[in-house]
């Protein structure tokens, strides 16, 4: 495959911006990890004039997905976890060409996952379940049962990622599978919701019981990263303060419900400091834990 594929692939090794070339297989007759071609090529580059484009190539009966990504937005894929099929590219795709061991590191990071990595997407999985709970608890109480039964599936979905991270990997396309095997009490939670004989309203009410109670659970290893970052500093935070912390851009959407979150599970205590408008006090926050 690789003497087949070395026409569309050489030229960017002979580039001095590349950093490095996978190759990945298609696997299955319809395999989504490959745009559904025979084989998908992922040029690493730090050349600042591309972001991520793709190219399409026919090789006699070959069909070939090129993508050629800035590292920056390859490493935004892994640790945000943006784009899940780019982890599958490099743990699983076969290194064809580097410079300084550049794959081979990213093969190794992604094995070890390191813990500040870990720990905020951790964060957003957090964020996204608690809002998605939120929402759907709220339709549901108004009786919109359709749109509620939309968000809670997807908080479920976000739980099991959660589930997963927690246990050291990486989730993966098949997180339910990898849920089942780490946490039974989420996968089963996530197969009466689907597969319940019982009515519409009863399954959502049933989940948001069990998603509440689960989510409780959760609390400490979803604002490990925010308490991290909060504890930098022995002086309280403002929510501007916290808005503008450059470790916390990822979350900044979601930061204001967070951070009543876990005030009103007291794992984060508000004071106030004193301004120059007569009577007017900025609310201050700091962690407990």
């Amino acid at each position: 495959m690789e003497q087949v594929t070395r026409t569309i692939y050489s030229e960017y090794a002979a580039y001095q911006e590349t950093q490095g070339i996978i190759a990945v297989e298609k696997q299955q007759p319809k395999d989504s990890l490959t745009d559904q071609f025979d084989i998908l090529l992922l040029v690493v580059t730090r050349d600042s004039s591309i972001e991520w484009t793709i190219k399409h190539y026919r090789l006699d009966t070959l069909k070939v997905s090129l993508h050629v990504v800035h590292e920056d937005v390859l490493s935004r894929w892994i640790v945000l976890n943006a784009n899940r099929r780019a982890v599958h590219w490099i743990s699983e795709g076969t290194i064809i060409f580097e410079r300084n061991d550049y794959l081979t590191d990213m093969k190794k990071r992604l094995l070890n996952f390191p813990e500040a990595e870990r720990c905020l997407q951790m964060s957003l999985s957090f964020a996204k379940l608690l809002r998605r709970f939120q929402d759907g608890r709220n339709l549901f109480s108004r009786g919109n049962y359709y749109d509620a039964y939309t968000h809670v599936h997807h908080a479920l979905h976000h739980l099991a990622r959660l589930s997963v991270l927690e246990k050291g990997a990486h989730p993966e396309i098949v997180v339910w599978e990898q849920a089942r095997m780490d946490d039974p009490e989420v996968y089963k939670l996530y197969q009466q919701l689907l597969l319940s004989e019982e009515t519409l309203e009863l399954r959502i009410h049933l989940a948001l019981i069990g998603l509440e109670h689960l989510l409780q659970s959760k609390v400490l290893s979803g604002g490990k990263y925010l308490f991290e970052v909060m504890r930098e500093r022995s002086i309280p935070w403002t929510m501007y303060e916290l808005m503008e912390n450059e470790r916390l851009q990822e979350l900044k959407v979601d930061l204001g419900s967070l951070v009543d979150f876990f005030m009103r599970k007291g794992l984060i205590r508000i004071s106030y400091r004193q301004t120059k408008g007569t009577g007017v006090e900025l609310v201050t926050y700091e962690p407990v834990v």
